[in-house]
């Protein structure tokens, strides 16, 4: 018995010595993998490759939006840490907060912009990053394709809803609710003190105070140049 348990552990040395070569194969083929994928080009160059740094379009989205709607870039994005440069703005962390509703809104105008306006939109807000009063009258300016894709910005942004901006132009209302995160995260809610149908993240009792001050800096924070 004990000579036939001796040459099964022995019989069992190669196995195991196989066993543990092809878990630190899987390993290093696994560490392989990321480092590739580490350094392979993010797809869409258009948005991906930026000299300005990886995080410049988000942020000529929030200097884009808080110019189009009024409402402070901190409070679009709650966990935006700037750069103390003011110069250097287009390169501050936007930051990831729970919610994340500026990131969904981005990927979503991205995917529906028909045209290359959204791109265009981004690089007035970047032309203008110093002094963001310029940021409409420039937008006004600009091509039809713009001014509605920019009316549609302020839309999503307020409502939840996308607001295709040909249907804007042409007057027609056909809007798509972006997801249920976006039916509840529209700025109307806040400023009207209110919340959504059926949705609520006010207290129990709420309703015996008086409402918040729609006008307080922390939600509205006009453009300054």
């Amino acid at each position: 018995m004990d000579h036939r348990r001796k040459r099964n552990a022995e019989g069992a040395g190669p196995l195991a010595q196989a066993g543990e070569v092809s878990r630190r194969a899987m390993v290093a083929g696994t560490v392989a993998m990321t480092a590739v994928a580490a350094v392979l080009p993010l797809a869409d160059t258009a948005y991906a490759e930026n000299a300005e740094g990886p995080d410049a379009d988000m942020m000529a989205f929030l200097l884009l939006s808080e110019a189009l709607t009024g409402v402070s870039r901190q409070t679009l994005a709650p966990e935006l840490v700037e750069s103390k440069n003011k110069s250097d703005i287009l390169n501050s962390d936007p930051g990831v907060d729970p919610i994340n509703i500026k990131d969904e809104y981005f990927a979503w105008i991205k995917a529906n912009d028909a045209t290359s306006s959204f791109g265009k939109l981004l690089q007035i807000a970047k032309d203008n990053h110093q002094s963001l009063a310029n940021i409409v009258p420039s937008v006004n300016d600009s091509a039809d394709d713009m001014k509605f894709l920019a009316r549609s910005i302020v839309l999503l942004w307020y409502l939840g809803s996308w607001y295709k901006p040909d249907d804007l132009k042409n007057k027609i209302a056909t809007p798509q609710v972006v997801s249920p995160k976006a039916y509840t995260q529209g700025l109307v809610w806040q400023i009207a003190g209110a919340h959504p149908m059926g949705y609520s993240n006010l207290q129990f009792g709420y309703w015996s105070r008086d409402p918040r001050d729609p006008n307080r800096p922390a939600l509205f924070d006009p453009a300054k140049t």
